[in-house]
């Protein structure tokens, strides 16, 4: 037996493998009330989210402003995908703005760990977000308390697989949900002006 996958045929396995452990905990447990499994294997959103990595690894934003206006349009992309080609007996399932923003941290994540062998990648990732689940906003919400205002625990730190939900359905978004828009500043007044970056934070406060 002979393998004919070429390079590109590899890196296409490499990313779906990414991407599927991503989507396992943006619809993990309650964060996704319907079936699962239809939504993995959509392809589209893979490729629209491939995009906007592609973006990341080639350092090709030049503002916080400017990854932010491509990430809320990668996630409406990746939202309207799936939730306006849904199975049959399927919808009812919404496929939210805090599932969208799970999937596409997580990946960024992961993909992240190409710079422990390639310190040159990191800079590209200088805007990428903070991953939101329920451990990092209660992580936040008490680094921050007596600080920096978030509110109280019972409304910062709810479920977020519901995020961006309105009258039961994911409108298309042209700003970020509050609350995360919160998350992400409250990142970044933790950090301050040491050099750590957001999706770095992730890394060194969700363990703990």
């Amino acid at each position: 037996m002979s393998y004919t996958y070429d390079q590109q045929a590899i890196k296409k396995e490499i990313f779906d493998f990414i991407y599927v452990c991503a989507m396992h905990d943006a619809i993990l447990q309650k964060a996704f009330k319907g079936e699962k499994k239809w939504v993995e294997k959509k392809e589209t959103p893979k490729k629209i989210l491939n995009s906007y990595l592609s973006k990341v690894l080639n350092n090709e934003f030049s503002s916080q402003e400017n990854h932010d206006k491509v990430f809320l349009e990668t996630v409406n992309k990746i939202c309207s995908e799936i939730n306006n080609n849904k199975p049959q007996n399927t919808e009812t399932d919404i496929f939210s703005f805090g599932n969208a923003q799970k999937l596409i941290n997580i990946t960024v994540k992961h993909i992240y760990t190409f710079c422990y062998n390639d310190p040159s990648l990191r800079e590209g990732f200088r805007f990428c977000h903070c991953p939101v689940d329920i451990i990092m906003l209660e992580k936040v919400w008490h680094l921050c308390k007596g600080n920096f205002e978030l509110g109280k625990n019972k409304d910062f730190c709810k479920p977020w697989g519901s995020e961006g939900i309105t009258d039961n359905t994911q409108p298309e978004l042209n700003e970020f949900p509050a609350r995360y828009a919160l998350f992400q500043e409250a990142i970044k007044h933790l950090i301050g002006c040491g050099d750590m970056f957001p999706i770095e934070f992730d890394y060194v406060e969700w363990k703990k």
